[in-house]
């Protein structure tokens, strides 16, 4: 009979393994697999529900006292969803259960976030080129499995927006991994530079505008963040180098000229009384959605209300014919489809699920380890992006962008709040540094 030990050793070994491939390739199966980026957040789910219902090793402590309630809470915020739409569908009995498959993979997060603060540092550091990899893919899939009926640069199975969102994150946060848990080789700074360049170019390539606002609240937060010991010269510096970049992509690039003239001629026209243009279509949404929660506000219009909406708006002269039409399909901006539908609780559950990750990560921008700062400039950088994405998009419409951001989310909480990050000082663990051993086995 084999020992327990030695059974409690295997799994965990096994476990080890698992977790090191979902942390690696989990943003390039998201791009790259149809449906991928669910199974994988599902099966991570299910393991780490049973790693932590069955582990008994001394890695499972406590939570660090200074972290403990911002995790709890963050936990809280992204259960919220589901409890917001749900109520919402009770209260109009109308349960439509499919659309409670989006909100509950927020909770997913939850287990994935304690388990993996439970794993060995060697098993962590497989995260390190996760994002690069990522961002070179979002360049490199639409070419071997092209889209049909779009020139813009998408995948089979995701639009030009949403793709081009994703993309752009994750290159910000391919070039913000450099020297993330040591000081990187040169061909591993190559691939991460890379993949900076390949994700911004994917994002003009997809000419998604809406992404694009994410650059100029993001760029401003790393410099902060990062230049916190460097003298005001030095970030004014770099923050000019950034902006001249910037302006130098946009004067090469006739893509993003176009995009960008286009925004500025649809307001001109919305001014005249033109209002069937893309800025103005999104602008009659915005106008139905905050009438509706006008006349709805506690619980929303119910499951698709908003939707249902369109016809009566139209009618009665809210909106042109061809923003009902547009409107059939969703809001272009997340919390108010949130609070349209589901109403102002739901709202504020939407609104959480970005705001508590923050105050989490931005707790953590002062942490003694290099490799946990890093870590919540990352989740900084992906949450603040991923709202500004909700303000012209419906970010969480597709089961499979729900899926991405809970795994990302949780992973990075994961790491701030791990025990073996924490002790990760100038790329070393500081337990062996001092002469101890590392609290968690590898293996």
């Amino acid at each position: 009979m084999i020992p327990y030990r030695t059974m409690q050793a295997g799994y965990a070994i096994t476990g080890n393994w698992l977790a090191a491939v979902f942390l690696l390739l989990y943003p390039i199966v998201t791009l790259a697999v149809h449906g991928g980026a669910s199974a994988l957040l599902i099966s991570a789910m299910i393991i780490s529900t049973g790693v932590l219902a069955f582990a008994r090793n001394a890695c499972a402590i406590a939570l660090p006292d200074d972290g403990r309630r911002l995790v709890m809470l963050t936990c809280i915020a992204f259960a919220s969803p589901l409890v917001a739409t749900f109520a919402s569908e009770l209260w109009h009995r109308n349960i439509v259960l499919n659309l409670l498959d989006a909100p509950w993979r927020f909770l997913a997060a939850v287990p994935i976030i304690f388990a993996l603060r439970r794993l060995p540092l060697r098993t962590m550091r497989w995260s390190d080129c996760s994002f690069a990899i990522g961002a070179i893919g979002s360049l490199v899939v639409p070419f071997i499995a092209p889209p049909q009926g779009t020139t813009r640069l998408a995948s089979s199975f995701l639009d030009s927006i949403h793709y081009g969102d994703i993309a752009l994150v994750l290159g910000l946060m391919s070039g913000l991994s450099i020297d993330w848990w040591q000081k990187d080789r040169p061909l591993i700074r190559v691939l991460k530079l890379g993949g900076l360049a390949a994700g911004i170019w994917a994002s003009v390539l997809s000419g998604s505008r809406g992404g694009w606002l994410a650059v100029p609240v993001i760029v401003p937060l790393v410099i902060f963040a990062r230049g916190r010991d460097k003298s005001r010269l030095w970030r004014l510096s770099v923050l000019l180098a950034v902006v001249v970049g910037l302006v130098g992509l946009c004067a090469a690039s006739a893509e993003i000229r176009d995009r960008l003239y286009m925004v500025w001629t649809d307001i001109v026209h919305y001014s005249q009384g033109q209002k069937d243009t893309s800025t103005g279509v999104r602008l009659q949404l915005y106008k139905a959605a905050i009438e509706l929660t006008k006349q709805y506000p506690l619980f929303g219009a119910g499951p698709n209300g908003f939707a249902g909406a369109m016809q009566p708006f139209r009618s009665a002269g809210l909106i042109t014919p061809m923003a009902a039409q547009y409107g059939h399909g969703e809001t272009h901006n997340q919390l108010l489809a949130y609070t349209a539908n589901y109403g102002i609780i739901a709202g504020v559950a939407g609104l959480a699920t970005h705001v508590m990750p923050c105050l989490l990560f931005a707790r953590y921008l002062k942490a003694p380890s290099r490799a946990v700062r890093a870590a919540a400039l990352l989740g900084l950088t992906f949450v603040i992006s991923f709202f500004i994405f909700g303000l012209t998009v419906e970010t969480f419409d597709l089961k499979m962008v729900v899926s991405f951001y809970s795994a990302v989310v949780g992973i990075l909480v994961g790491i701030v709040v791990s025990p073996a990050a924490s002790r990760v000082i100038d790329g070393q663990d500081s337990s062996l540094l001092s002469g101890g051993q590392p609290q968690c086995s590898p293996s």
